[in-house]
């Protein structure tokens, strides 16, 4: 039989060796490092700065350098979307403006005239943010061509040179709304006669450095005054 355990001397002089105090303080010490490193680059909720969005559930968070977190919601680096004009619109171009963005379709017979429509009326609110763009982008990209985003917007007379309409490859645009916006929903399309990824409501904010900082609802106005004012701790931030 091992000596270890016939010896009881040695049993407990091996013991006091492995948990000795300087041993536990210095692992308890370790420790502290290691979560106060974690944690440092994350600050506390401060209602005067909005936040970024952080995981799968979108987890609110405030931070000085965004940039060391790779879990925050961000316009991808490979999101390339045509404008209505026909120019491409890589994601470098997104800066230094603000972006809010909507997903639409053209043919869509239900909701997008609704936002569409909200967004005319809400344009007046946003006066004071004259570099603010509005980028609509299109779900159904291989029916809503460029002619298709030029007749849309004649149709309802848009004149802001600001708010440009898109399309771009489809499954790009999807894992966009799904991943980097939040806007997972499915729902029975009656022009495809199947279920399918539709568009949200919902309004999405996106700083000048193209990361997620608010969701709001394009329905009614309850939200556009909360925006406006997002939109203002954001310049406060930034300039």
């Amino acid at each position: 039989m091992n000596s270890l355990f016939m010896n009881p001397n040695i049993q407990m002089q091996t013991l006091r060796y492995r948990f000795s105090p300087s041993i536990l303080i210095l692992f308890f010490c370790t420790l502290c490092l290691l979560n106060t490193n974690c944690k440092k680059a994350e600050q506390s909720p401060d209602p005067s700065v909005l936040p970024y969005f952080s995981g799968k559930d979108f987890d609110p968070v405030w931070m000085e350098n965004p940039e060391n977190d790779k879990n925050l919601k961000k316009v991808p680096d490979s999101f390339e979307l045509t404008e209505h004009t026909g120019k491409q619109i890589f994601p470098n171009d997104w800066a230094p403006s603000e972006h809010l963005v909507v997903f639409f379709y053209a043919t869509c017979r239900g909701i997008c005239p609704l936002i569409t429509r909200n967004l005319i009326e809400i344009e007046p609110n946003f006066s004071e943010f004259p570099n603010l763009k509005i980028f609509s982008i299109s779900i159904h990209s291989k029916e809503d061509t460029v002619p298709v985003l030029q007749n849309y917007r004649k149709t309802y007379q848009i004149k802001n040179p600001n708010w440009s309409f898109f399309i771009g490859k489809e499954t790009e645009i999807e894992n966009f709304a799904k991943e980097t916006c939040g806007a997972e929903m499915e729902g029975f399309s009656v022009e495809r006669g199947k279920y399918e990824f539709v568009h949200t409501e919902n309004i999405f904010l996106f700083d000048k450095n193209r990361y997620l900082r608010g969701i709001y609802r394009a329905k009614g106005t309850g939200d556009i005054q909360r925006l406006v004012e997002d939109l203002k701790k954001l310049r406060q931030k930034t300039n």
